[in-house]
């Protein structure tokens, strides 16, 4: 569950724009609020707010980061995913959104690969588009999580 509330923190901090240019980031979310109450069939089902630190590195070797807020929440119960998410990031070049999902890879949810979209909202991001995916990590006191990941803008 509580991958569930910080999934989306580490991901997406992780994007300056080049035209087309594929990256690769790591980065690490800290939850700054959580809510968590009773699904469908007593399921938990809960959201959280994330901090989003990140560092970039670009097909060319150029460097980058990114700071931003994430919210996640709990997906749909009885699907493949446990959590859907949105984040805003801002990094030199401007501002860019993401909205992902992430499917559990072990029995805790304490890993999980996460995909999504990147939308480009202001500066030299602005009307561009991406993909990205990463898998993310839980810490041991399950407040923070830190992601490795890849994508392109287009």
């Amino acid at each position: 569950m509580k991958l569930i509330l910080i999934a989306g923190a580490a991901l997406l901090a992780s994007t300056a724009l080049a035209n087309a240019e594929a990256f690769t980031f790591t980065s690490k979310g800290t939850i700054t609020n959580q809510v968590g109450a009773p699904g469908p069939g007593g399921t938990p089902t809960g959201a959280s707010f994330s901090t989003v630190e990140s560092a970039t590195t670009w097909a060319s070797g150029k460097k980058t980061t990114a700071k931003g807020s994430c919210a996640t929440w709990s997906a749909a119960p009885g699907g493949a995913l446990s959590v859907n998410g949105a984040c805003t990031l801002t990094d030199a070049d401007g501002g860019y959104a993401a909205s992902f999902a992430c499917a559990p890879m072990d029995k805790t949810n304490t890993v999980a690969h996460c995909w999504g979209g990147l939308t480009g909202t202001s500066g030299k991001h602005q009307g561009k588009s991406g993909t990205v995916s990463w898998r993310t990590t839980q810490a041991a006191d399950g407040k923070s999580n830190t992601a490795v990941g890849s994508g392109q803008w287009y």
